[in-house]
């Protein structure tokens, strides 16, 4: 498996691109392959059907802004839960976009993101469970040149912005129920394929790699990511709160910076 981003990059910075096809081509077909075999080896992937949906748009509005949502089809019980979702974007430099991880008794049935896509490419997200078994959604979502489009705003006022915290309550809290909270991080994500037109020089990679959410000092995602991630990251996600608390979530970029910030929670009664 990737240990990190880094070693995605590594790894597959050598692999040919295909061209905007509308269809995977042997060439596409070649480089699922070998992104398959270094996350998981040799390991069967079943379809998903049943466990897992995939939700992305076909035709894409905006390459650097585009909305995927992942929900479980399954209830997540002691006895068989979703421990891991691989989420790749073949064509993607670093197609291994993000390894999320759920705490099973935490009550998460769906989870939204916006990834950057590179050109036309399927996008998939594969389930590990707890057992042992590999099951995956997929779809192709036609977009191009995501990794390498200019920000949104300027360097300076991005820097200014670094690390800052925003939490949103979709809807409102009713203890042992489910919610949906959103969580951003301002950041750039820079992926080292933007131009920069002032200084006429490429923008150097700087991007959150971690990135993880804990209620009442309990974590309930944990994210190991890379710049697949849109610039100021964001994660909406369900979870079932049992009594009010406080959620807590951290960010670490490729610098080491750490942001932390801290929520509290009121819960309605029923």
């Amino acid at each position: 498996m990737f240990k990190n981003a880094l070693t995605t990059l590594v790894i597959l910075i050598f692999l040919p691109f295909n061209t905007y096809g509308l269809e995977a081509t042997s060439s596409e077909n070649d480089r699922w392959a070998f992104i398959k075999e270094a996350i998981v080896g040799e390991q069967n992937i079943f379809d998903g059907t049943g466990v897992l949906e995939l939700e992305a748009p076909h035709r894409a509005y905006d390459a650097a802004l585009v909305p995927i949502t992942v929900t479980a089809k399954i209830p997540q019980t002691e006895e068989q839960y979703i421990s891991k979702i691989y989420l790749v974007v073949d064509m993607n430099p670093a197609p291994l976009a993000g390894t999320f991880e759920f705490a099973p008794d935490s009550g998460w049935d769906s989870f939204e993101t916006r990834i950057r896509i590179n050109e036309y490419t399927n996008v998939r997200a594969i389930a590990e469970l707890n057992t042992g078994e590999l099951y995956m959604s997929k779809a192709f979502v036609k977009a191009s040149g995501g990794c390498s489009a200019p920000a949104m705003s300027d360097m300076e006022s991005a820097l200014k912005r670094l690390g800052k915290m925003k939490m949103s309550l979709i809807d409102e809290p009713v203890p042992g129920e489910s919610s949906t909270v959103q969580v951003m991080v301002s950041h750039p994500n820079n992926s080292g394929m933007q131009f920069d037109q002032v200084s006429r020089h490429y923008i150097p990679a700087h991007f959150i790699h971690k990135l993880g959410v804990s209620y009442n000092d309990k974590e309930i995602v944990k994210i190991d990511t890379n710049f697949s991630l849109s610039e100021n990251p964001a994660i909406r996600f369900s979870f079932v709160p049992e009594r009010k608390g406080k959620l807590a979530a951290y960010a670490i970029d490729t610098k080491n910076n750490r942001f932390e910030h801290t929520w509290t929670i009121d819960l309605t009664a029923n």
